[in-house]
């Protein structure tokens, strides 16, 4: 798997060249980058042109290709279409998954979630850790004592002061549902390249909400957004005037390359994602929770 993320920022044509990517801006030097080196395209503005073989080398080598809206946040990921030899079978066993299986999914997810929370404040030196350990250790099946939202509110209260998720002008919510969508989007991309249907989700289960898997999965991966957040920009933390420039992205445009724990084993983020997913198609077809494998943040004070 690659580790470069290509950034698209201008109007330009991409294409494939000699198994490379050829970059060519409509003002500007044409540029080649191995497609083996590249594991995250993100097209920034609208006005790009992209060839049918591109897309087709993009899918062969499992390269995650986001599209932005207008104001450049990421709405929309390329899905392979029956990439996994087994699609069938586990499409038709998600469908099928018994209300306790999916409950001590969600209980391993909420769980993890909460022990990678109290990670981030050990390492940005804030309290709170203890509580957090604790509680990610007594998650009961289903969270049907809804250690989740308690965690965290605990959580970002600890880590960021005065702090409502709910605030749309608060660049941090920007900053964050930023990075959330380039890992969301990169999770429903595996999910649907393993045979999963990511509307159906083990937790998530609005019908207006065509990735409820992709959210449950997500959880554990929250905590590496945030402390990217707060670690970069911690000092604007305190400046109401603040906001999510295109030089702050920079910072999250590396989320992907990030060093993470999972199975025991340290690789990339986007690495861990095929992981995890590929755990879930084991627990699925096995019909065995045991087998999911989630990842965890590396505490680097340790």
């Amino acid at each position: 798997m690659g580790w470069r993320t290509v950034v698209i920022t201008k109007p330009s044509k991409i294409s494939i060249e000699n198994d490379q990517l050829k970059y060519a801006p409509k003002d500007g030097e044409v540029i080649k980058v191995p497609i083996d080196d590249i594991s995250v395209i993100i097209l920034e503005i609208h006005q790009v042109t992209i060839t049918s073989a591109l897309l087709s080398r993009i899918t062969e080598s499992n390269i995650v290709l986001f599209t932005c809206d207008k104001t450049h946040a990421p709405n929309g990921v390329f899905i392979p279409f029956h990439q996994h030899s087994r699609y069938a079978q586990v499409s038709h066993k998600q469908v099928a998954w018994s209300e306790p299986f999916k409950k001590r999914i969600w209980q391993q997810i909420v769980s993890a979630k909460v022990l990678n929370q109290s990670q981030t404040l050990a390492y940005m030196k804030k309290e709170k850790v203890k509580q957090l350990k604790k509680y990610s250790q007594n998650v009961k099946s289903g969270d049907s004592t809804k250690i989740e939202s308690t965690a965290a509110r605990i959580y970002f209260s600890a880590l960021f002061g005065k702090f409502n998720r709910r605030n749309e002008d608060d660049w941090r919510n920007s900053a964050l549902n930023y990075g959330y969508a380039l890992i969301r989007g990169a999770i429903s991309r595996s999910l649907a390249s393993h045979g999963f249907l990511p509307a159906f989700g083990l937790f998530h289960h609005s019908t207006l909400n065509a990735f409820n898997l992709s959210n449950d999965l997500i959880e554990p991966y929250r905590a590496f957004i945030d402390v990217v957040v707060a670690e970069h920009f911690e000092e604007f933390i305190e400046l109401p005037e603040t906001r999510f420039l295109p030089e702050h992205k920079i910072e999250l445009y590396q989320l992907f390359t990030m060093k993470t724990m999972i199975n025991n084993e340290s690789t990339t983020l986007l690495n861990s994602v095929e992981v995890c997913v590929t755990s879930l198609m084991n627990a699925t077809i096995e019909k065995d929770f045991t087998l999911l494998k989630l990842p965890y943040l590396d505490n680097k004070d340790e």
